[in-house]
């Protein structure tokens, strides 16, 4: 990674429905959902005809039965390309997902879709958590049972990941981490009975250090993980974050109650060493500052086999904190060792 950061279900097809994964090519603006019908019966060059006059191309047609999973693109842009189910018997298209990097889908019954992503969405320029969605179409060819209602219904799974890959969570470029201008102080941090917990607030040190973390919304840092097999030693880098910032008197505390922070916030600090005492999943946790960034080091047990990452905001969404979630080897999962 650049150091420029900071920023079984295998279910029976339908005749004819076949597995796709697409082939990932440059991002590309999102794409409005598209309800315009063709005539019918619908055919396949009568898809192809329909995107491409609206700008589109399609990058992969699935058949399944008399109806289509059509994956496209905008322009000659196919980094990200988004999923529709296109109706045979009256051309109605319904919207499954968002402009996406896709790992691969599947049509698992007659308009419903499973699908996984790497995290990459066009529409923000943010690297989150991979998805696993399961998207099933409402309705039928004419058209959904009550007009204005949402047209599908999505069910999603918690992806676990093994401590060893490495994850990045933050602003990015094309997949690629980029340096963010938003700097944030650490408000709390803690072990969980299944891992750790963080919060944060805005860094008090200046003005402009602290409007930073209102662009648009509140949100963690950016941070990375990495693992040592051998030690076992798991690492959390926080981009942009500080264990202490502000100073006595700080013109900062005027009015910060009516924004949900306590009083006299600042100066604030968290204090640099141990978290605590050891869990199921986790010893020896400790927090340093390391030059503009946090860092959290903690030896994992034979017990922590894969974790997930829960964000939320507490407060009035003043306060971004996000947890990460340990747990054992389960047989159904991931199947006996």
């Amino acid at each position: 990674m650049k150091r420029i950061l900071p920023a079984a279900l295998a279910l029976l097809l339908l005749a004819g429905c076949a597995a796709q994964a697409p082939t990932p090519a440059s991002p590309s603006p999102a794409v409005e959902n598209q309800n315009s019908a063709l005539a019918a019966p619908v055919t396949e060059e009568d898809i192809y005809t329909l995107y491409e006059t609206d700008g589109y191309q399609v990058q992969k047609l699935t058949p399944c039965g008399p109806d289509f999973l059509a994956e496209v693109s905008y322009g000659n842009d196919t980094d990200f390309t988004l999923l529709e189910w296109v109706f045979g018997s009256s051309g109605r298209r319904v919207q499954l997902t968002a402009m996406s990097q896709f790992t691969g889908y599947e049509i698992l019954d007659s308009g419903q879709v499973r699908y996984t992503t790497n995290g990459l969405d066009s529409g923000t320029p943010w690297q989150g958590m991979p998805e696993e969605v399961t998207v099933r179409v409402l309705g039928d060819g004419n058209g959904v049972l009550v007009p204005g209602w949402t047209e599908i219904q999505e069910q999603r799974e918690t992806v676990w990941l093994d401590p060893a890959q490495p994850l990045f969570i933050g602003a990015s470029e094309n997949g690629t981490p980029v340096f963010s201008d938003r700097y944030e102080q650490l408000y709390d941090a803690r072990i969980d009975a299944d891992g750790l917990s963080f919060s944060f607030i805005p860094n008090g040190d200046s003005t402009e250090k602290f409007y930073s973390f209102f662009p648009a919304v509140t949100t963690i840092p950016g941070f990375s993980t990495a693992f040592d097999p051998d030690s076992r030693v798991f690492t959390l880098r926080l981009y942009n974050t500080c264990l202490e910032s502000g100073a006595p008197n700080s013109a900062l505390n005027k009015n910060l109650d009516t924004m949900g922070y306590p009083k006299d916030l600042y100066p604030y600090s968290f204090p640099a060493g141990s978290l605590g005492r050891d869990s199921h999943f986790l010893t020896d946790v400790t927090i340093a500052q390391d030059g503009a960034d946090v860092v959290v080091s903690a030896k994992l047990t034979e017990q922590a086999f894969r974790f997930t990452v829960e964000s939320s905001n507490l407060g009035y969404d003043n306060i971004p904190s996000f947890r990460l979630i340990f747990r054992e080897h389960h047989n159904d999962l991931d199947g006996r060792e």
